[in-house]
C-alpha cells in the first residue's frame, strides 16, 4: 500500500511489475514471448516496447521518457491513455529529431491500434500527435509508410469528424498535394489489404476483445470501421492516378465479387449503407469497366434503394443513381422500372421527399434527362404522373411547414417543366399535345395555386417562371434580329398560348365583384416580378414642388445660388417591360387595368382600386394610362383648367380627372394606395407638368392625413439628408411662414393647420 506514494525513478530505470513478471516467466517457463502490450494486428511489426529479458539493447534505443509514455498507452483507463497520447505529441514537438526517430520502429504497431480506439478523443489526439511526429521526422518516416498507410487512410475517413480532419491534416503535413498520389501509389496494395480485410474478414468480435469490451462497444467499433473502410476505398480511388487505379482493378474485382460486400447496401446501420453508396459512386467514376461487369448486382442495389430516406443515406443513393444511369447504358434491363422503380419514385415525390427535398429534388431533372423511352412510354402519361406527384409534394406536412423545403420543390417543378418543354420543341402533333398539357395542366395550375398562397408568392416560383419566359422569347427570336432558331415558330406559338391562358386566368380573378384581395395581390405580385426581373437600374426619382419666383430669394444665409431643380422622371430610354418583349404581356396589363376601372366606377369597389394602384406602381407607361383614359370618356367640369394644364398627356389627364377625385373624397378611410397612384402617374409627366400638378394638389381641400402621406412619400423619394433637413424646415415654416425658405415650397393652409393642431 505504501508503494503507491513512493517517488518513482525518472524513466522507470527499475523494472516495473510487468517487466519483472516477464523476467519470471522467462526464467521459469523457458519461453521468451514476443512483445508485451497490444495484441498484434500486423505480425511483422515490432511492439511498442521490448519488455522481455535479452532485449535491453533495443530497449535502450528508445528515450526513457518516451518508454514511460508508450507503456501508459496499454492501460485500460481511458483518461490514462488519452493523457499519454497527448504527452507523446507534446514530446514529439519539443524533443530533438534524433530522439523522436528512435520511436519510429515501434510507432506503426502503436498507431494501428490507438487510431481505431473506442474513445473518439483518443483517436483525435492520436492524429494530432502523429502530425507532430511527421513534422519532426520528415523523410525518416518513409521506411514505415507501408505499415502505416492503411490505417492512415482509414483514419481520414473516421466517422468522428475532428479525428478525420486531424488525420487529413497530418497527411497534408507529410506530403504536398503533388506528392500524395505518389505516396499512395507506393502503398496502394497494403492499403487495400487493410480495407478489404475489414470489409470481408473481420467481425465485431475479432476487432475487439470480447472479454474486456462490452458487446455494444464491439458492435459500435465494427460499424465505425466498416463505414471508414468503405469510404477509405472511395478516398483511395479519388487520390490515385489513373494508371494506379487500373492496377488495382484486379484486386477490387475480388472485393465486389463477394456476396458480403453487396449485403452492405441493406445493412441495418444507415452510416454503413450511406458509405456503401458513396463507394459505388467512386467505382462508377473511376472504374467503369468494373461496375459494368457487376451490373446485374449493382443496378438493383442502387435503383431499388431510392426510397431509403434516411438523411445519411438518401444523398449518396441519388448520387449513385445518377452515376449508374450514366455509366451503365443497359441498367434498366436489370430491374423492372414499371413495377419496382417508378412506384417508389411516385410515392417519394408525393410525400415531398419525406423531409429530404433539398437532397432529393435537385437530382430529378438530371434523372429525367437519362430516362430511356422504355421507361417513360407512354410519355404523356409519364409526364402527367410525374408532375402531379411532384406538385402534390408541396402539400406534404414538411413542405408546408418549411419554406426552404417548399422552395426546393417549386424550383424542381419549374426546372423539370422547362426541360420537358424544350425536349418537345418540335412541330409534331404529339409533341404539341405534350407542350399544351405541360402548360395548361401543370404550369398554370401551379401559378393559380400561388395566387392565393403568400408563402408560394414569396418563394422562387414567379422568378423562375419569368426566367423561363425570357428563355422562350430568346428562342422565339424576340431578342435578336438574326436569330435563326429552327423552333422559332414553336416558341412564338408557345408564348401566345401561355399569355392567352394566363390572361384568362387573371380575368377570372379580377372580373369578380367579390374578388379575393389576397388573389388580386398575388396577380399584381406575379406581374411585378415578371416586369422587374430584368429591368436595368433606373435614374433616381426626384421631385420639385414649385419653381421659385424671380423676386424670391433663398432664405439660407450665405447661399445666393439657386438650388438645382429636382424632377420626378426624365423618361429613361429603356424598355418599360425589361427583357420581356412580348406585346401580349402589356395587353394583359391594360386589360386588367380597364376591368379595375370599370368595377371602381360602377361598384365603387375599394379592392379593385387597391389592385389598380398595385398595377400602376409597376406599369406606369403611356399606353396603360391611354387605355384608362379611353375607357373613362367622361369630361371633367373644369374644362378651362384642363386646357391650362395641357391635357395631351394621358397620365396627367387620368391623374386630374380620376385620381385627384378619389383623393378628395371625404369618406375614404384608406388613402395610401390613392396617394401611390399620384406618384405612379407622375412618372409619365414632364417636369413642368409635375410642378403644376403638385401645386394644384396643395390648393385642394384635402384631409390632413392625405397631406402627411404625400409628404412621407416625397421623403422616401428624396435623399435621406435632404429628408431630415426638409422636415425640420417644414415644421418651422408651419409656425412662421407659408413659404419654405430652403425648398421654396408653398405650404397649404390646411396642412399648416393640421400639423400645428
Amino acid at each position: 500500500m505504501g508503494g503507491k506514494n513512493k517517488q518513482r525513478t525518472k524513466g522507470n530505470v527499475r523494472p516495473s511489475s510487468s517487466g519483472r513478471a516477464a523476467e519470471v516467466l522467462t526464467r521459469e517457463g523457458g519461453v521468451i514471448p514476443g512483445f508485451v502490450g497490444f495484441d498484434t494486428t500486423v505480425t511483422s511489426e515490432l511492439s511498442y516496447v521490448p519488455a522481455v529479458h535479452g532485449a535491453e539493447e533495443i530497449d535502450n534505443l528508445v528515450d526513457a521518457d518516451f518508454r514511460l509514455v508508450l507503456r501508459k498507452l496499454s492501460k485500460r483507463d481511458v483518461v490514462t491513455r488519452l493523457k499519454a497520447v497527448q504527452d507523446f505529441g507534446s514530446m514529439c514537438q519539443e524533443r530533438d529529431a534524433e530522439e523522436v526517430k528512435g520511436v519510429l520502429p515501434y510507432w506503426p504497431r502503436i498507431y494501428c491500434k490507438i487510431s481505431v480506439d473506442h474513445d473518439r478523443r483518443i483517436r483525435e489526439a492520436t492524429q494530432q500527435a502523429f502530425e507532430q511526429l511527421v513534422l519532426k521526422v520528415r523523410r525518416s518516416l518513409a521506411p514505415f509508410l507501408k505499415s502505416l498507410m492503411g490505417h492512415w487512410i482509414l483514419s481520414q475517413c473516421d466517422t468522428y469528424t475532428p479525428a478525420a480532419s486531424a488525420a487529413c491534416q497530418a497527411f497534408q503535413a507529410a506530403f504536398s498535394p503533388a506528392k500524395q498520389p505518389e505516396a499512395l501509389s507506393f502503398c496502394k496494395d497494403e492499403i487495400l489489404n487493410v480495407l478489404q480485410d475489414i470489409l470481408l474478414k473481420e467481425t465485431a468480435d475479432t476487432l475487439s476483445d470480447p472479454q474486456s469490451v462490452t458487446e455494444e462497444e464491439r458492435e459500435a467499433k465494427y460499424v465505425r470501421m466498416l463505414t471508414s473502410s468503405l469510404l477509405g476505398v472511395k478516398r483511395l480511388l479519388s487520390l490515385l492516378l489513373p494508371n494506379d487505379r487500373e492496377a488495382l482493378e484486379q484486386r477490387l474485382t475480388h472485393l465486389v465479387n463477394s456476396g458480403k460486400f453487396w449485403k452492405y447496401s441493406k445493412h441495418k446501420t444507415p452510416q454503413v449503407r450511406g458509405a456503401f453508396f458513396e463507394m459505388v459512386c467512386a467505382l462508377c467514376e473511376f472504374t467503369p469497366a468494373l461496375v459494368q461487369a457487376e451490373a446485374a448486382r449493382l443496378c438493383p442495389a442502387v435503383l431499388l434503394s431510392i426510397d431509403d430516406t434516411d438523411p445519411v443515406v438518401l444523398p449518396p443513393v441519388w448520387e449513385a443513381l445518377l452515376h449508374v444511369v450514366s455509366t451503365i447504358p443497359d441498367c434498366w434491363t436489370h430491374v423492372n422500372a414499371k413495377k419496382g422503380f417508378l412506384p417508389k419514385l411516385w410515392a417519394l415525390l408525393k410525400e415531398g421527399g419525406k423531409g429530404m427535398a433539398k437532397a432529393l429534388h435537385p437530382n430529378l431533372m438530371p434523372l429525367l434527362s437519362k430516362l430511356p423511352q422504355q421507361v417513360t412510354d407512354p410519355i404523356l402519361d409519364f409526364y402527367t404522373t410525374f408532375f402531379t406527384s411532384l406538385t402534390q409534394g408541396l402539400s406534404s406536412e414538411r413542405a408546408v411547414s418549411s419554406p426552404s423545403e417548399s422552395a426546393v420543390i417549386v424550383t424542381s417543378v419549374v426546372e423539370c417543366l422547362r426541360y420537358c418543354i424544350l425536349q418537345n420543341a418540335e412541330k409534331e402533333e404529339d409533341q404539341r399535345k405534350i407542350r399544351t398539357m405541360l402548360i395548361s395542366q401543370q404550369l398554370l395550375p401551379q401559378l393559380e395555386t400561388a395566387l392565393g398562397n403568400p408563402s408560394l408568392q414569396n418563394g422562387p416560383l414567379f422568378l423562375l417562371v419569368t426566367e423561363m419566359l425570357v428563355s422562350w422569347e430568346k428562342r422565339a427570336g424576340l431578342h435578336s434580329e438574326g436569330d435563326t432558331n429552327d423552333s422559332k415558330d414553336v416558341f412564338q406559338g408557345l408564348l401566345a398560348d401561355f399569355w392567352e391562358e394566363l390572361g384568362l386566368l387573371f380575368v377570372r380573378y379580377v372580373d369578380d365583384e367579390e374578388a379575393d384581395p389576397q388573389a388580386l395581390e398575388g396577380v399584381a405580385t406575379l406581374l411585378q416580378v415578371i416586369n422587374r426581373k430584368h429591368i436595368q437600374k433606373k435614374k433616381s426619382v426626384k421631385i420639385c414642388f414649385s419653381k421659385p419666383e424671380d423676386n424670391e430669394k433663398s432664405g439660407v444665409e450665405g447661399d445666393g445660388v439657386e438650388k438645382p431643380v429636382q424632377t420626378v422622371s426624365e423618361l429613361v430610354n429603356e424598355k418599360a417591360f425589361g427583357s420581356l418583349q412580348t406585346q401580349r404581356f402589356e395587353d394583359v396589363v391594360c386589360q386588367l387595368a380597364q376591368l379595375c376601372l370599370v368595377h371602381v366606377n360602377e361598384k365603387n369597389s375599394e379592392r379593385h382600386l387597391v389592385f389598380l394602384s398595385l398595377l400602376l406602381r409597376s406599369f406606369h407607361t403611356p399606353r396603360v394610362f391611354s387605355t384608362l383614359v379611353e375607357l373613362d370618356d367622361r369630361i371633367t367640369k373644369d374644362g378651362e383648367q384642363r386646357d391650362d394644364l395641357n391635357m395631351k398627356n394621358s397620365a396627367m389627364q387620368f391623374l386630374l380627372e380620376r385620381v385627384v377625385v378619389w383623393l378628395a373624397e371625404k369618406g375614404r378611410r384608406d388613402t395610401e394606395h390613392v396617394v401611390e397612384m399620384v406618384f405612379s402617374s407622375l412618372y409619365c409627366c414632364s417636369r413642368q407638368e409635375t410642378t403644376r400638378i403638385l401645386n394644384h394638389i396643395t390648393t385642394m381641400d384635402l384631409q390632413w392625413g392625405v397631406i402627411l402621406q404625400i409628404i412621407q412619400r416625397v421623403c422616401v423619394i428624396l435623399q435621406s439628408f435632404i429628408k431630415v433637413y426638409y422636415l425640420t424646415c417644414t415644421v418651422k415654416c408651419l409656425c412662421h411662414s407659408a413659404i419654405c425658405p430652403v425648398r421654396h415650397v408653398q405650404i397649404p393652409r390646411l396642412l399648416r393647420a393640421a400639423v400645428i393642431g
